[in-house]
């Protein structure tokens, strides 16, 4: 993720961690050094972020998928304690492969993030998970958000750890910065020389026109649509009802069971025993456990 990807990509992320990265990018663009002590500081913990291989439990591979999600591990992933979505289907797929691995488990706690990425990413495990070979499912104990629901949407089942865990946020932000004004205090006059009409037609060097808006509404819409309509299909939601589940709301506990969007309450070490000495059984349990009471 290059530095003005932050202003110039759709986002399937919490609004308020979008604002955060933003102010990165923005100290940044000031010419001002980011003081990484004081981040370490305020996180209480080290900026880096190292990656970690996934770890297996009763034959159940646990990969974590925690903070903002990105193709790439980058400087807003590690101050953000992010993780890259190449890594995590590189770890994936290993999983699928590992003889030692009957089951795998998505532990997720993040915000969401880049869309770029996510898509590819979901398409995997949602290819895998066609397969049958190893059974897949996602658990929360804290947010699974916008690109982080897309992800765990692809999986066979959802879990959450109780009453307070976040889910949803389904939707896309996307923000202009006319950064002309501040030019204009440090005296510099930014001439942009380009070829086709759209190319520039939302540049951050001047205020956002009423057709650069335009442009990047129909982006943002059109974002929009490929990610309700992938987590519709993973998730088997009816677009007919977009309003109760798509609509960028955060549910909480209950609220995202009754909406769909998770399918029960369960602890994490209770998922790793049960997919590990039941495995697709315990799926199809699961399943008419669900139709039964939803029906």
């Amino acid at each position: 993720m290059k530095l003005l990807d932050v202003l110039n990509e759709p986002w399937a992320i919490v609004p308020d961690r979008l604002l955060e990265i933003q102010a990165i990018y923005f100290t940044h663009l000031r010419g001002e050094k980011i003081d990484l002590k004081g981040l370490e500081a305020t996180l209480g913990r080290p900026v880096k972020n190292e990656t970690i291989p996934y770890q297996v439990e009763n034959g159940v591979a646990i990969i974590e998928i925690g903070g903002v999600i990105a193709k790439k591990m980058n400087l807003f992933t590690e101050i953000s304690g992010g993780v890259s979505t190449q890594l995590v289907k590189a770890d994936f797929n290993k999983a699928m492969n590992d003889p030692e691995v009957r089951a795998i488990l998505l532990d997720i706690d993040s915000p969401g993030g880049m869309m770029d990425g996510t898509e590819d990413l979901a398409g995997g495990i949602m290819d895998a998970r066609q397969t049958g070979s190893k059974p897949v499912v996602a658990f929360t104990d804290g947010m699974m958000a916008s690109a982080a629901y897309w992800i765990g949407s692809a999986a066979e089942l959802i879990y959450i750890a109780g009453t307070t865990q976040a889910v949803g946020s389904i939707g896309v932000v996307m923000a202009h910065t006319d950064q002309s004004g501040m030019e204009e205090k440090m005296g510099i006059k930014t001439t942009e020389i380009y070829a086709g009409k759209y190319k520039r037609i939302a540049s951050e060097h001047e205020p956002l026109t009423k057709e650069g808006k335009a442009y990047l509404q129909d982006r943002v819409d059109y974002a929009y649509s490929v990610f309700v309509n992938a987590v519709s299909r993973q998730k088997g939601l009816s677009l007919d009802v977009l309003e109760t589940w798509a609509d960028g709301k955060l549910f909480m506990g209950q609220q995202a069971i009754d909406a769909g969007l998770v399918d029960g309450v369960s602890t994490k070490d209770r998922l790793i025993y049960r997919l590990g000495t039941e495995g697709k059984t315990m799926i199809l349990r699961e399943r008419i456990a669900l139709n039964a009471r939803r029906n």
